[in-house]
């Protein structure tokens, strides 16, 4: 039984990825890809930005505006604002990238140093159009 799940789970990732059969031996034969696979948190939990300061943002994101993702760091539409800036979402990735680190090595998610993050425009007064800042962490199923 447990190995049909397996074969399930593999078959659909190879859909998702669209990887071919010796793209998929590729990505097994990585022990850094096998243990995040192995790793129940990238499946389990969810990434929430939440906007704790905005002024002049363009594209409409507010203080308490929420962003999910799920936990391989993709955009979950239904849960995001209709229109997301991308100087803002651009800056989501190297404090997903520390997250995927600690879902890996077993960490608690929430225990990153820097867990605020801002988009790129600098603001009005140092010569930009807003700014937008927010708090990331990590949502288990137990928090849904």
């Amino acid at each position: 039984m447990a190995e049909d799940k397996m074969i399930r789970f593999w078959q659909t990732f190879q859909e998702i990825t669209s990887y071919t059969d010796e793209d998929l031996a590729k990505f097994k034969a990585n022990p850094t890809f096998m243990q995040m696979m192995k790793t129940p948190t990238f499946r389990t939990h969810r990434i929430v930005i939440e906007v704790i300061q905005s002024h002049g943002c363009v594209c409409g994101h507010k203080v308490g505006q929420r962003l999910v993702l799920n936990g391989n760091g993709a955009l979950i539409s239904a849960e995001c604002p209709p229109i997301m800036c991308v100087g803002f979402v651009s800056q989501f990735n190297v404090t997903v990238a520390a997250l995927f680190e600690r879902f890996a090595a077993g960490l608690d998610p929430n225990g990153l140093c820097a867990d605020t993050i801002g988009c790129i425009d600098v603001g009005l007064d140092c010569g930009g159009w807003g700014r937008v800042v927010a708090k990331v962490r990590v949502e288990g199923p137990q928090d849904k």
